[in-house]
């Protein structure tokens, strides 16, 4: 049986691979993040993805990031998807901890949402 390593893909395509796991994990957890799919829900959680690359290429902990984008200016709409989303970040590969991920996130997250 053949198996390719997701963390073997491009970036763009390793991205595109686990953000609908992601979202769907998130539309079913977060009816108001699900309600709210737009133009506006993917540019939100793509500012908190940024800030979580940010936080975690300066050495932060998960559990400090999460804890300090949560308790941070986001929408009480989007608060919800702070854990999922750090976990996310905390999951991608050191070399994917770019400027381009948060836009290849909202990228993908507009393509998800059709």
């Amino acid at each position: 049986m053949y198996r390719t390593s997701i963390f073997r893909l491009p970036r763009t395509r390793w991205i595109a691979y686990t953000l609908p796991l992601l979202l769907g994990g998130l539309a079913l957890g977060q009816p108001a993040l699900a309600q709210d799919a737009s133009d506006e829900g993917c540019a939100a959680t793509a500012e908190i993805v940024a800030d979580a690359v940010v936080m975690r290429a300066d050495g932060a902990s998960q559990k400090a990031t999460a804890k300090a984008l949560a308790s941070s200016d986001i929408e009480a709409k989007y608060a919800d998807a702070v854990a999922p989303l750090v976990d996310w970040v905390y999951t991608l590969p050191q070399e994917h901890l770019t400027d381009e991920t948060a836009g290849t996130f909202n990228d993908a997250c507009l393509a998800q949402m059709g």
